[in-house]
């Protein structure tokens, strides 16, 4: 499972930053970011307010972490135009690698999760630094809560 997930987020990076780059919109990033999970992100911007974001990288409790998410951005709330808002939904898959308390080895599980983050966009380089708090309801295996989000930043072609 780990493999294959990681196989298909690289496949789709590869094919949409090959088709994307093409056009030079400044509409797709790849970056990383730092906290749970930490790893690669990816963000393509469907128009100048809504976005779908992606990661996949090592979870803070253990195993592996891949999320999707649609954001919706606002724009213009601060006197500095560079920064934004933004608020979203979407799904996580976690593959526990270890036991813990709540869950057994091996196990895969899913989430809702809802992100609500800040973002800086610099003018003079396509670069984007952002930071989110997602708070996760896993509804399968079972009913569990978490916290994920961290500090990323992101380049855009």
């Amino acid at each position: 499972m780990k493999r294959l997930s990681i196989t298909i987020f690289y496949i789709v990076i590869i094919s949409l930053s090959t088709k994307l780059s093409a056009s030079s919109s400044h509409t797709f990033g790849i970056g990383f970011i730092l906290g749970d999970p930490s790893g690669f992100t990816a963000k393509y911007f469907i128009n100048g307010n809504n976005a779908i974001d992606a990661g996949i990288g090592p979870s803070g409790r253990d195993g592996f972490y891949l999320y999707a998410d649609y954001l919706r951005h606002v724009h213009n709330l601060f006197p500095v135009t560079e920064i934004s808002l933004y608020v979203g939904a979407g799904l996580g898959v976690h593959d526990h690698d270890e036991e813990h308390a709540h869950h057994e080895e091996d196990e895969v599980s899913l989430e809702a999760r809802l992100p609500l983050g800040i973002a800086y966009t610099f003018r003079q380089v396509p670069i984007e630094v952002f930071l989110e708090i997602a708070p996760a309801l896993e509804f399968i295996p079972d009913i569990d809560f978490d916290i994920r989000g961290g500090l990323g930043v992101r380049y855009f072609f």
